[in-house]
């Protein structure tokens, strides 16, 4: 059983969402808020799968006040008030059907008398798994063993964990499982992901969850992460069935019914491109910042994709040849004291101040992978990114960052691919061409 703080959340979070059976109605009519004679807001109590895979169950109590005339019907959202369609089905249930099994929906609704449309209820969050309750049988079987997870907000390397300060929109989060899974469709099914804003309104978040192993899980969102809002992961795993192990069944432990979150700061996302020499930086979508750079040259050119900046940052640092295994005399550096370091990856590539290259900043790629800058630019980038903050390359002539190469590395994984990591997406082997197999080798001090 869900401690009881957690029994309201979870019954409006889990189990639905929706494409509502019945008739679009278009965009945006009736007030915001309701006022007579306009019907006040109804209130979801609980979002339940339905009985197929692809439909949600809206369960509601009408509002209050009908406006002053009998409410006629109600209608469901799926993009927070835009566009509404009309309910079928018997009072207190609206119907969704036609959705994505194991996708996350935010549902939102409102009454309609003769006067017009009336106020939004609260949001519900739901995801469509057809028949998830046979994951958690009244009677558990046996013999059986309980199961364990642990839980990390900021995986693949980022360098951060049990984070107390806000997280940048490319954090990736893992269960760790103490056990094999065979049955990771149950696991997938009793995990309900969300995001709260600051004013407090609740949003499903699209993605899916990457089995890197038996035991590992990673939820990656469809795109980046909301900025300045807070991440709960809601776990219905107590009591679930996660399959057997020969003949004993693993079934979820008690202390698996909780609510796993960490924060998101603002939308930090920066741009690269190797063809300008050019960085831009976007916060929360606002084009805010364009500073020159300089990458890798021939050979050494810095690599394309999806980077995450991670907790390594350092006021000084010195760059090497021998870290790279340089033995050209020719192509031999030691640069101590270098300021303003920014890691990008484990394998050693630094946003970071380059005195030495400021003729090039803007004009040409000259460095050994490292992107170089104007030491009041790096130091800026130093001063205002925070761990799991995205940088995007493009342009560079360089190869796409490999998934197990930094704590951005699984953003290179094509979505079509990642979806088949997840046990309710598809079951087929991943055969892209970007794979997650490999490990990082540490670099102290890489290409500058």
């Amino acid at each position: 059983m869900l401690p009881r703080r957690l029994v309201g959340v979870v019954a409006a979070t889990l189990s639905a969402t929706v494409v509502a059976v019945g008739s679009a109605v278009g965009v945006g009519a009736g007030p915001a808020l309701a006022a007579e004679p306009y019907p006040s807001a109804p209130t979801i109590t609980s979002v339940n799968s339905g009985p197929a895979a692809t439909e949600l169950q809206v369960i509601y109590a009408p509002p209050l006040t009908d406006g002053g005339s009998p409410i006629t019907s109600y209608q469901v959202s799926l993009d927070g008030g835009t566009n509404w369609f009309t309910c079928a089905g018997t009072a207190g249930i609206c119907p969704l059907g036609s959705l994505t099994s194991g996708q996350t929906y935010s549902v939102v609704l409102r009454g309609v008398n003769a006067s017009g449309a009336g106020a939004m209820s609260n949001t519900g969050v739901g995801v469509p798994a057809g028949n998830g309750s046979a994951d958690k049988p009244k009677v558990l079987p046996k013999p059986r063993v309980r199961v364990g997870a642990t839980f990390t907000a900021a995986s693949n390397n980022l360098g951060v964990s049990n984070p107390t300060v806000r997280l940048g929109v490319g954090t990736l989060p893992k269960l760790r499982f103490s056990r094999d899974i065979p049955n990771k469709s149950a696991v997938e099914r009793n995990l309900l992901v969300t995001a709260t804003n600051q004013v407090g309104v609740v949003r499903g978040v699209p993605g899916a969850w990457g089995w890197l192993d038996e035991r590992t899980a990673v939820f990656r969102p469809r795109t980046w992460w909301p900025g300045n809002s807070t991440i709960n992961i809601i776990s219905t795993l107590d009591n679930s069935v996660l399959g057997q192990s020969g003949s004993t069944y693993l079934v979820g432990s008690m202390a698996l019914a909780r609510i796993y979150s960490f924060a998101t700061g603002n939308s930090v996302v920066i741009k690269v491109d190797g063809a300008t020499d050019r960085m831009t930086v976007f916060i929360d979508g606002v084009k805010r910042k364009i500073f020159p750079v300089s990458l890798g040259t021939t050979g050494w050119e810095t690599a394309n994709g999806v980077k995450v900046i991670s907790v390594d940052k350092e006021p000084l640092h010195t760059y090497t040849s021998a870290a790279l295994d340089i033995t050209d005399p020719d192509e031999q550096y030691f640069l101590p004291d270098v300021p303003w370091n920014t890691r990008l990856t484990p394998t050693g590539e630094f946003i970071h101040a380059a005195p030495w290259a400021y003729s090039r900043i803007g004009q040409w790629n000259g460095s050994h992978g490292c992107t170089n800058m104007f030491e009041a630019d790096a130091k800026w980038i130093f001063d205002n990114t925070v761990s799991g903050d995205v940088v995007i390359y493009s342009r560079t002539g360089g190869q796409i960052v490999q998934p197990w190469n930094g704590p951005g590395g699984l953003w290179n994984i094509p979505w079509s691919n990642w979806l088949k990591k997840s046990a309710l997406h598809s079951a087929t082997p991943d055969t892209a061409a970007v794979t997650d197999s490999g490990s990082a080798t540490p670099v102290t001090s890489a290409g500058v």
